[in-house]
């Protein structure tokens, strides 16, 4: 279940994938046709033959799993924006009432977990309230704060939510066996260390 709602950026991948559209690979820069069980070469293979072919610097297997990750990751969050519409509830609400499940949190902390102001913040408490999902008191610590904690019906919505995504997830990964399901956990993981290591080189590089 994904929590972050973030809105998809187009990455470069996929401004290289449309570009590769009715075009034919060339180069001696090829990938192997491979067969996984049913599975056979798809036009992501097409294209990163392609791109590798068209720019020296792509490498045709990273261009394939940074393409194939890119479109994982637009149905998850389709599948997420869908299970938000029917219970009529926003991204930044969603992760508001996120955020509450372990009982109450004052206003300002709430918006600098979510790096939002207190404008958006206040905005999006006065919705939650109105719909009956959250309720604001004073803060004994803070003169001028509030308190924010979910209702019955904040912690019912927010499961229905849970429940509604789980279910819509593993669908979307029912074409794994478990075994299958383990070994990509495995590597996306080691994928994830990967990109955070090289994200905090180049932060130290460029300070």
């Amino acid at each position: 279940m994904t929590d972050t709602g973030k809105a998809h950026t187009t990455s470069t991948s996929s401004a290289r994938r449309e570009g590769s559209s009715n075009s034919s690979p060339s180069g001696s820069h090829t990938l192997e046709s491979t067969t996984v069980d049913h599975c056979v070469d798809d036009d992501y293979d097409e294209h990163a033959r392609w791109a590798a072919a068209r720019w020296p610097e792509v490498e045709e297997v990273v261009e394939a799993i940074v393409s194939r990750v890119d479109m994982v990751q637009r149905h998850i969050e389709r599948a997420s924006v869908d299970t938000r519409d029917q219970l009529g509830i926003s991204q930044g609400e969603l992760k508001i009432l996120l955020r509450l499940t372990r009982g109450a949190r004052s206003q300002g902390d709430i918006a600098k977990s979510l790096l939002v102001s207190t404008g958006t913040m206040t905005n999006q408490l006065d919705k939650l309230q109105a719909s009956g999902f959250v309720v604001r008191s004073p803060d004994p610590t803070d003169r001028r704060g509030k308190l924010v904690d979910m209702t019955p019906l904040g912690r019912e919505t927010l499961d229905n939510y849970v429940n509604v995504q789980a279910k819509r997830e593993r669908q979307l990964v029912s074409g794994l066996s478990p075994h299958e399901k383990s070994e990509l956990n495995t590597l996306l993981r080691k994928l994830l260390a990967s990109v955070r290591d090289e994200a905090k080189a180049r932060e130290s590089s460029h300070p």
